[in-house]
């Protein structure tokens, strides 16, 4: 899979415990699988894998969540 900046993805699964994914001390809630955001930034470290940053907002906008993923945490929504 090739994903790309303001690409929509699920979480299909997460690799790490919750507390991995709020790096930032900004989310409202954790990721949970299933899950829908968009991708805001991909991360590339010599020797490491792609990390993605992924958001997830509410119906209202406001951003639920901003997490660090790796590709096989998610899957491309068409």
């Amino acid at each position: 899979m090739e994903l790309k900046e303001y690409d929509v993805v699920r979480v299909v699964q997460l690799l790490h415990s919750p507390d991995h994914y709020d790096g930032w001390k900004l989310n409202k809630r954790h990721p949970k699988i299933g899950d829908t955001g968009t991708v805001l930034n991909i991360a590339t470290v010599p020797n490491l894998p792609t990390h993605f940053i992924v958001e997830a907002s509410s119906p209202n906008g406001i951003p639920d969540w901003l997490g660090d993923f790796v590709e096989e945490e998610l899957e491309l929504m068409l």
